[in-house]
Parts: structure tokens; C-alpha cells; sequence
């Protein structure tokens, strides 16, 4: 069960350092700096997680990379979504500080770090879902 959990509040973390480093909307070298940080720092939370419940830190680093690598893809594009909408600082400020929430909350309820990765998840294939959807009357008109 430790282990259970602390799986569960590395993806927390992951999931807020994703989230922090996608909060800005970067594209183009700022962009991929801030996502190769975020894979960093995600990899390195959740093995610090897996070792602090005496489980070797190794497996948590291709984890963590992922959750947070993910998480940074869809953050950017809601901040880009917004920022062209011109809620550029104020969506970022939010976003931010919904990640160091979801990191603290983690952290004290390990159990809800699966809740942010699956609301994540969600996040993105909603958006997905929605993109297709978005031109589809122009295509059946052809």
C-alpha cells in the first residue's frame, strides 16, 4: 500500500511540475527549455516519493518524465488558448498557482495526486475531442 501511495503523490508532483513550467504558453526554444525542466523536475519528485517509502528512486524517473512531460503539453496549449484570448498573465498566475495547490494537497493527501493526473487527462482529451469537432460542418460540405 506505501508503495500505492507513493506512486500516487510522485504523480502529484509531476503533475504540478508540468503544470508550472506550462503555465507561461512557451513555444519555441523557451518552450522547450521550460518542458526539458519539466521533465526533470517531475522525473526527480517522483523518485524522491518511491525513495522516501524505501523503494529505489530509479523507476520513478521514466515516470514522472512522462506525467510531467504530458501534463506540460496541455497546460501550454490551455495558457496559448488563453493568451490569445488576452488572458496571457492572469491564466498563467492562476494556472501556477493551481499547481503549487495541486503539489501542496499531494504532499499532505497522497491519494489525490491521482485525481489531478486523471483530471489531466481528461483536460486533454476533452480538448482533443473538441478540436475535431470544431470544423467539422465545413467538411461535409465538400
Amino acid at each position: 500500500m506505501d508503495f500505492f501511495l507513493a506512486g500516487c503523490q510522485g504523480a502529484g508532483l509531476a503533475v504540478a511540475a508540468g503544470a508550472l513550467a506550462g503555465a507561461p504558453g512557451r513555444r519555441g526554444t523557451a518552450g522547450v527549455v521550460l518542458l526539458v525542466l519539466a521533465v526533470i523536475v517531475g522525473a526527480a519528485l517522483y523518485g524522491l516519493a518511491l525513495e522516501n517509502v524505501d523503494h529505489p528512486a530509479w523507476p520513478g524517473w521514466p515516470i514522472g518524465g512522462l506525467i510531467a512531460a504530458g501534463t506540460f503539453l496541455v497546460v501550454r496549449g490551455v495558457a496559448e488558448g488563453a493568451g490569445r484570448r488576452g488572458g496571457d498573465a492572469f491564466t498563467a498566475g492562476l494556472i501556477a498557482l493551481a499547481a503549487l495547490a495541486i503539489a501542496g494537497l499531494s504532499l499532505l493527501l497522497k491519494p489525490f495526486g491521482l485525481v489531478a493526473l486523471l483530471a489531466v487527462v481528461y483536460l486533454g482529451l476533452a480538448r482533443r475531442r473538441r478540436a475535431g469537432r470544431k470544423y467539422e460542418g465545413l467538411r461535409t460540405l465538400r
